[in-house]
């Protein structure tokens, strides 16, 4: 049993960056096949995928209905669903009267239950009502998940504006997800005018609030606020550095002309030494393996001059890591420019955000599929902030490219493709 989950889970890892509708709808119909010629763990799978609308509309009574076969094998984890599903029918019912009742808490809990499928079919328009009418009583944690749904566009026209409006009222209750929220909104400019100093205002009280997935979007902004005040700033003068071209060495002649002192002293002046400048490295739009980098200048990074060095801020980039898939960005500082043309670059990598991939439930049925546990955050395993440093040690090369050495291990060649179409 534990091996199908896992190779189920492998199976969406590896091409959930693909199309993950299209994914789950194909696992779908091989676990059904399988469901059919009586797997007891297929039947469970088949049953999850009703339940939780994956790959296949939610239908409840048909999720019960392969759960119970499963359970006739005696598959202890579909006889586990069919108690925690019987436990969760009647807990809607009595959630469902008190919500009737206008009770806000409630009424709450009646719009969570509708979105995770606990004892009801999974409903995002009819949570949204749920988590509206509690909303409206200034209930925060409604107010919140309220925002979500406009902000998402789960169960309703998707609206950053009015998702706006939630998440102010939440966070005015200190709700640290929502503040953590406003935040992200206000750093985009997404539903409100865009502005930093308020977005860092927001992160900071989310991470007060032990919300530390904001950490990293702090960090962020702040970086973007230097940048911005870059932008604004007069650019500073760009500083020349002599590179030293080595003269191609002349083979000895047998028979030596005699000398002209005229031709002699034109050659014995001194050849002016060509120079490149910072901007030269900053204007490269550098890429490895017809790949823009992150950690040089490059499409996807702002650069600027602080003094001698340079320092760029790359866009967000996503990698998958285990099973999280990682946005994160990245900040390098390139220094100590030599007359050879060499300088070093260090650079770290920021994690903004993490979402754990989605995958069929394999986790033990310990906790109750409609807990209320909305503990902010509780689902991210990757730590946001900065990772270590790496450090490079680059040579710059007339034909329009640069060779770094990597932590002093392996050695790559960058290729600028605006240098090698301009001819230098």
């Amino acid at each position: 049993m534990k091996r199908t989950a896992l190779t189920l889970f492998l199976l969406l890892l590896s091409a959930v960056a693909i199309a993950g509708n299209d994914i789950w709808q194909s696992l779908f119909n091989e676990k059904m096949q399988e469901a059919k010629q009586g797997n007891s763990n297929a039947q469970f799978d088949v049953a999850s995928m009703y339940q939780n609308g994956r790959g296949v509309k939610p239908d409840l009574s048909k999720a019960t209905e392969w759960y119970k076969k499963s359970a006739a094998q005696k598959n202890p984890k579909a006889i586990s669903r069919l108690k925690i599903l019987q436990a969760n029918e009647e807990r809607f019912k009595k959630v469902l009267a008190q919500a009737d009742n206008g009770n806000a808490e409630s009424q709450y809990k009646l719009g969570k239950m509708y979105t995770e499928g606990a004892g009801v079919n999974i409903n995002h328009a009819r949570a949204t009502e749920a988590f509206k009418s509690a909303a409206t009583q200034g209930h925060a944690k409604a107010e919140y998940k309220l925002g979500l749904h406009y902000y998402e566009g789960a169960g309703v026209n998707q609206n950053r504006k009015t998702a706006y409006k939630w998440f102010r009222a939440a966070a005015e209750q200190n709700h640290p997800a929502a503040q953590y929220y406003l935040g992200k909104m206000y750093a985009s400019g997404s539903g409100v005018k865009q502005n930093y100093t308020t977005s860092l205002e927001w992160l900071t009280k989310a991470v007060d609030g032990g919300f530390n997935q904001a950490r990293g979007e702090m960090i962020d902004v702040s970086e973007r606020m230097k940048v911005r005040e870059t932008e604004k700033a007069t650019p500073a003068p760009v500083k020349k550095v002599a590179v030293k071209k080595k003269k191609p060495v002349k083979k000895a002649s047998k028979s030596r002309p005699k000398k002209d002192k005229a031709r002699t002293a034109k050659v014995d002046k001194p050849e002016k030494t060509p120079e490149f400048a910072i901007e030269d490295l900053m204007v490269a739009a550098w890429n490895r393996d017809n790949k823009p980098v992150a950690y040089l200048p490059s499409a996807i990074n702002n650069c600027r001059t602080e003094e001698s060095n340079i320092v760029c801020y790359s866009d967000s980039q996503t990698r998958k890591s285990g099973n999280n898939l990682i946005k994160f960005k990245t900040k390098s500082v390139m220094k100590d420019f030599s007359k050879d043309g060499s300088f070093k670059v260090t650079y770290r990598n920021l994690v903004v955000d993490s979402d754990s991939v989605a995958s069929i439930d394999t986790s033990e049925d310990d906790e109750e599929v409609g807990s209320d546990d909305d503990s902010a955050g509780s689902t991210y395993k990757v730590k946001a902030g900065w990772g270590k440093v790496h450090a490079l040690e680059c040579q710059l090369k007339d034909s329009g490219t640069v060779s770094c050495l990597k932590n002093k291990i392996h050695t790559f060649v960058l290729v600028s493709p605006h240098t090698l179409a301009s001819g230098k």
